[in-house]
């Protein structure tokens, strides 16, 4: 490795017929047998940098912002080689749907808006696979959240006799978040020092100091370098742990130090809102799914859903060739039907495809992270609190409220299992 290491901070430069090498970069970090090097990491800096200051905060010193980049590049990488390792990918066009996207949201079209990134200094093709980096790594997050939490029908059943009152509010929360990361099996002394920096960052917030600055400099949570953002909330929505706590915030304060498995949560209420009942928009839908595996590649489920999809044209039983050709052996069975589901039940892709649709409409074969699909929706349909809405919010609770958890433990449990190597305590970052 130590070989490796010192090849990687050479550069070999041809030139007049004689090759010589020249000391162009270094290394600041070996992630397995991959690393990231100084000219890596400044990249980064200058990308997230500009995305913290155009948000509204300050920079922490350099030496704390280039430590939690350079840990947030090092846990994206694992990523990256854990979604390679298991064959998971996103969407063809996924990168310049999003880069569309913002464009779109700051008034440019695509071109202009990639002269704009390279005026700021910034190479486009780094800005470009930071953004792939970026979705791949949720788009994993939310498969790794399906296999990692399981919700029983009991549990349901006793949160609604419980609360069914807090899924019965609209009531939204703006929330920004720290975490101070613990092991289960860390010394109790080390775990004891840890509550100690959560309190203290909660004295300082309340001393007038920005939460979010402190999130950016000194949380080990997934949303640091977005000053620990976690967006609008839903009281349905809120981590279970934190609940009680968060709905007696007033804007503007955080809340005590609030213990989970992955460690120490303070939680600041930014903003709050509350109005009238939300009716819910349901989709009943139907959908054939064709899975890769080792005898079909992509090209070829594409293929065999073009010809499903001709087949429905020309006059067969979507729910006939659902039951003979459908990899989904549990919808297949009933023709297909994935029956009534509510926005955030489905995988975003799929959910997103299936909305573009009119009724009795059969879509183009699309990818999502279970394979590839055709869907026809069947009804749409707005519900008021039915009990059946009641329980899918009440799942999604429960899920949510134990996600976060789940995932920081699932990633420190990756870094712990895997070889990284800081180079910046010998060279200096």
């Amino acid at each position: 490795m130590d070989a490796l290491i010192r090849g990687a901070a050479l550069i070999l430069v041809l030139g007049a017929g004689v090759a010589t090498a020249e000391l162009l970069d270094r290394v600041v970090a070996v992630v397995e047998e991959d690393i990231i090097t100084q000219s890596e990491l400044e990249e980064r800096v200058s990308i997230i940098g500009k995305q913290v200051l155009q948000s509204g905060m300050p920079l922490p010193p350099k030496s704390q912002f280039f430590a939690q980049v350079l840990e947030y590049m090092v846990m994206a990488q694992l990523q990256m080689q854990f979604a390679e390792k298991h064959g998971i990918s996103l969407p063809p066009d996924a990168v310049v749907k999003e880069i569309r996207s913002l464009a779109e949201r700051n008034g440019m079209d695509p071109r202009q808006f990639r002269r704009q990134i390279e005026q700021e200094g910034i190479r486009f093709t780094g800005f470009y696979n930071y953004l792939h980096e970026q979705l791949l790594t949720q788009h994993l997050q939310q498969i790794e959240s399906r296999r990692l939490v399981r919700v029983t029908e009991d549990e349901i059943d006793n949160f609604l006799r419980l609360h069914a009152d807090r899924l019965q509010t609209d009531n939204q929360y703006q929330l920004n978040h720290i975490l101070i990361a613990t092991q289960r099996q860390m010394a109790p002394r080390e775990k004891d020092r840890r509550r100690t920096k959560a309190q203290a960052l909660a004295e300082r917030t309340r001393g007038g100091e920005n939460f979010a600055s402190l999130a950016l400099a000194e949380s080990d949570g997934r949303n640091a370098l977005n000053g620990g953002d976690i967006g609008w909330r839903a009281e349905a929505e809120l981590p279970g742990f934190a609940a009680d706590a968060i709905t007696k915030l007033e804007i503007g304060e955080v809340t005590e130090p609030l213990q989970s498995p992955s460690g120490f949560h303070l939680f600041y209420l930014a903003d709050k809102e509350g109005g009238e009942q939300v009716m819910v928009n349901q989709t009943r839908s139907r959908h054939i799914l064709i899975r890769p595996n080792a005898l079909i590649d992509d090209g070829e489920a594409l293929a065999q859903l073009n010809t499903l999809k001709d087949r429905i044209s020309g006059g067969d039983r979507f729910e006939d060739l659902a039951r003979s050709h459908s990899d989904d052996t549990a919808s297949a069975a009933d023709g297909g039907n994935l029956g009534w589901t509510s926005p955030g039940m489905l995988d975003p892709y799929f959910e997103e495809q299936m909305n573009r649709l009119e009724i009795d409409e059969v879509s183009e074969p699309f990818q999502s992270s279970f394979g590839w699909h055709i869907v026809q929706v069947l009804e749409r349909r707005k519900m008021d609190e039915t009990e059946s809405t009641l329980r899918t919010r009440a799942l999604n609770h429960l899920a949510r409220s134990r996600v976060n958890d789940e995932i920081e433990i699932w990633l420190r449990r990756m870094l712990n299992n895997s070889y990284v190597r800081y180079m910046t305590e010998e060279q200096g970052v």
